[in-house]
């Protein structure tokens, strides 16, 4: 399943008792690039990556994957879409009982996309990319919270998704790690996968590794700036 178009339609979002931080949104998000979503603190970034995950579903309004209302789908109709959605929030997911390399094969192995032999082989080829094959048997409490961010993040793109939501991929990532994140990223890129990259960041100098355009989230409305590259210097 290609996925291709992105919309929402009068699209409105709001925690319990909170004023709405997406409001009657009208919006086609660009495909085929990687978007820097930007917004003031507490402005709702983290939101709409969760909407766009489909882990919250909007109040109003259609939310339209491929022309499909993502709200009026059964679990099992929205499964196909989720296969080709990865998506790392902060710390949190990894299962704390099992190991790091565990919670890497868990994706592979639940949903039966590879053999066990190629997703042993896969997660094994991703943890000796970032050289942290040493604590690959580690549970997450007995490793650096470092690994354990780098985890939530390889995690997300072990399954190789057509759709890759970042919520401050950068934030406590050594230096090393982001510079091979960010190669890890352009490589799968290059052989088709992460199409539609959202990335949520206050860090310019990560930002600009890349070749993004910019989608700002500001009083409950969505708007997309272009960006020039030439006005941008992007370091590789």
């Amino acid at each position: 399943m290609k996925i291709e178009n992105l919309k929402f339609e009068g699209v409105s979002f709001s925690h319990e008792g909170q004023d709405p931080v997406i409001a009657n949104v009208e919006f086609d998000f660009p495909m085929n690039e990687i978007l820097w979503v930007k917004a003031e603190e507490g402005a709702g970034k983290s939101s709409l990556l969760q909407i766009l995950a489909g882990l919250q579903m909007p109040q109003s309004g259609q939310f339209l994957i491929n022309g499909q209302n993502v709200c009026d789908m059964s679990f099992e109709e929205f499964l196909p879409y989720r296969l080709q959605i990865g998506y790392s929030f902060d710390y949190g997911g990894l299962i704390n009982n099992q190991s790091l390399f565990d919670n890497m094969m868990l994706p592979l192995l639940y949903h039966k996309v590879l053999s066990p032999e190629d997703a042993k082989a896969r997660v094994e080829e991703i943890f000796k990319i970032f050289d942290v094959t040493k604590f690959a048997h580690e549970r997450p409490a007995h490793v650096p919270g470092r690994l354990r961010k780098l985890t939530c993040l390889l995690r997300a793109m072990v399954m190789r998704p057509q759709i890759l939501l970042l919520d401050d991929p950068s934030v406590g990532l050594g230096q090393d790690s982001v510079y091979t994140l960010v190669d890890y990223i352009h490589q799968l890129r290059k052989e088709g996968c992460l199409n539609h990259v959202f990335i949520s960041s206050y860090d310019e100098k990560f930002m600009n590794l890349f070749n993004y355009q910019i989608v700002h989230l500001d009083d409950g409305q969505l708007y997309f700036q272009p960006v020039d590259p030439e006005k941008r210097v992007v370091h590789l």
